[in-house]
């Protein structure tokens, strides 16, 4: 695959992932490829034809699926099942691990290539599929280990874990006392480049939440799927921790634990609400 055709695999990836759940029609992205700084050979566009092609190489090379929203113009976007919520740019993911990864040297090498207009070996795009493939891995990999290690009370204060049932990637951990007295629990989320920490609960009171927000310190919430509030730690070194690699376990059960031991330290008045 020459750098010009594999420049515009990347860049037709990108788009698709800023498509979002709307998608991007065949003549939106052509348009815009006409009008791309990496469209190096000036092409007026993408034809029908090449636009098939490069859906099933962009599928290929990095395993993901290409959805089709059926429509009077067709819109094409990543499946969920490939990017959930808070997914960030795939595109920019290859960038930022090809320095970082142990296995990434391959990837480097693509990039090296690319910059210098050479051919790119058909085995480093098995190289770059492999990869892939580890990265997207992640969430649900340490998602199990998170999991396991409340299971073994390797998590001071939480006896309780199970993955979320609204979100990929996320895992809800708990005191089942603190949770019957509280109705509040921690969701963790994990990516492909960063973990987020957030405080949860099914209560709707705005009294409720007032209360939460003041004592815990976090933000006033916001109303995700299942009419759950969601609140991030207004100190951002409790609510997100980056990583360029793979997430340091020993830090996310340091958060968790702190976090747990902040809705345990409630005061009794914060009881939830009787139905």
């Amino acid at each position: 695959m020459s750098v010009s055709k594999f420049k515009r695999v990347l860049w037709t990836l990108n788009e698709f992932v800023k498509a979002s759940s709307s998608g991007i029609s065949m003549n939106e992205l052509s348009d815009k490829w006409a009008n791309s700084p990496m469209n190096d050979e000036k092409e007026p566009g993408i034809p029908e034809r090449t636009f098939h092609r490069l859906r099933r190489n962009v599928e290929s090379i990095f395993d993901v699926e290409i959805e089709c929203i059926k429509g009077i113009e067709p819109r094409y976007r990543v499946s969920s099942n490939d990017l959930g919520p808070g997914d960030g740019n795939l595109y920019n993911l290859i960038l930022n691990k090809a320095t970082k990864d142990e296995r990434s040297k391959s990837v480097r090498e693509i990039l090296g290539l690319i910059l210098l207009g050479a051919d790119i070996p058909s085995g480093d795009m098995e190289a770059v599929k492999d990869i892939m493939h580890k990265l997207r891995r992640i969430p649900f990999d340490y998602g199990k280990q998170l999991i396991a290690s409340v299971e073994s009370g390797d998590i001071k204060g939480a006896d309780c874990a199970e993955w979320d049932e609204h979100y990929r990637g996320y895992v809800c951990l708990w005191n089942e006392a603190d949770y019957n007295r509280t109705d509040l629990w921690l969701s963790i989320g994990i990516y492909d480049d960063r973990v987020l920490f957030y405080i949860v609960t099914a209560t709707q009171d705005s009294a409720y939440h007032a209360k939460v927000s003041e004592l815990l310190d976090v933000d006033n919430g916001e109303m995700y799927r299942g009419d759950y509030w969601w609140y991030e730690p207004t100190d951002k070194s409790l609510f997100q921790l980056d990583f360029q690699t793979f997430p340091d376990m020993n830090e996310v059960k340091r958060r968790a634990e702190l976090l747990i031991a902040k809705i345990a330290g409630l005061p009794d008045e914060i009881q939830k609400l009787e139905e």
